[in-house]
């Protein structure tokens, strides 16, 4: 639901402006699997980076990504 806030100089043109009504969103957990995250810690020099969590999603999601390091298990 939204509320409006009319602003501005010209009271027959008035600027609009829109506000959303509730707090931040809440954060679901996270989305990288656990083998994923695991891996990418092997991989990577520095984990918690943005190409290593690409990697990390990439390695849960796609059957034929980092095929040698699926196989070992």
């Amino acid at each position: 639901m939204t509320s409006v806030v009319k602003t501005g100089p010209n009271p027959s043109k008035p600027k609009v402006t829109y506000f959303k009504k509730g707090g931040a969103a809440k954060s679901k957990g996270s989305k990288i699997c656990p083998a994923g995250k695991a891996w990418a810690k092997r991989t990577f020099d520095t984990y918690p980076s943005a190409y290593a969590n690409m990697a990390a999603s990439k390695y849960c999601k796609d059957p034929n990504y980092a095929k040698g390091a699926k196989g070992k298990k």
